[in-house]
């Protein structure tokens, strides 16, 4: 059996960050059910670090585009 996780993160501007990985699992094992609840804590957490890795990447990138529409100054140094 092989089983997808899925993690989507919608930003405010409407856009959504995803991230995702499989799982396979082999069902023939007797101890498959508690595999599977390690397996998708463990990739869940992995995944939702992933999504936190992109957006604080993009949440830079929008910032480093402000300053750039700016003139490239900092906000704090923009009126002196």
């Amino acid at each position: 059996m092989v089983i997808q996780v899925l993690l989507v993160a919608d930003g405010p501007d409407g856009a959504a960050t995803t991230v995702s990985t499989t799982i396979e699992i082999n069902t023939t094992d007797p101890r498959w059910p508690a595999w599977l609840v390690d397996a998708i804590t463990f990739q869940a957490q992995e995944g939702a670090r992933r999504l936190r890795d992109q957006l604080i990447e993009q949440a830079g990138n929008r910032g480093r585009r402000l300053r750039a529409a700016r003139g490239g100054r900092p906000a704090a140094q923009a009126g002196r």
